[in-house]
């Protein structure tokens, strides 16, 4: 399989999430964490935490995602189910909420700078085919895959907030 965007987002990237409503007022935003690698040559792993100013904290672990053989990342966790694929430049992502019949969600990653360590985002929301808002992701590039410490992945267990309904889904 010839990967050329998804290597590309490995690594620690920092910033923020900012959902906005689909009149355009904002609804809710929080600080975030995404930790990224891949495992193997078609595997991928990624772990989101997630900050609030009130001090509310989550880490959700999507878990070791597979490629298919079109190139197709795929989701298949108790949280979500969808896929990913490469286009020229961007990344572009299909899921519903396993836990919410109906829902679609529609994203677009690009990676912009010259040396491309920031990271936009924009998730397009629909319930029961009806619009419900977007959320705006702005990050950084803080860590390679290879600064990323390995106590880190061995301490996953104990830190992922999985099995709790997130804050990030309201």
């Amino acid at each position: 399989m010839d990967l050329k965007v998804f290597p590309k987002h490995t690594g620690v990237w920092e910033g923020t999430y900012k959902r906005i409503n689909p009149d355009g007022s904002l609804r809710d935003a929080w600080k975030c964490r995404l930790s990224v690698r891949f495992e193997g040559a078609n595997k991928y792993h990624q772990v989101n935490e997630y900050m609030w100013d009130d001090g509310h904290y989550e880490c959700l672990d999507f878990g070791v995602c597979a490629f298919n053989d079109k190139g197709e990342l795929i989701f298949d966790n108790p949280r979500i189910l969808g896929k990913a694929w490469e286009t020229q430049n961007s990344i572009v992502l299909h899921w519903s909420y396993k836990d919410r019949p109906g829902s679609k969600l529609y994203e677009i990653i690009d990676l912009i700078g010259p040396k491309e360590e920031h990271r936009i985002r924009v998730w397009k929301w629909s319930q029961n085919d009806e619009f419900q808002g977007l959320t705006m992701i702005d990050e950084r590039k803080v860590k390679t895959v290879e600064e990323i410490d390995p106590a880190f992945w061995a301490n996953l267990p104990n830190t992922r907030t999985n099995g709790q309904a997130s804050r990030s889904d309201k």
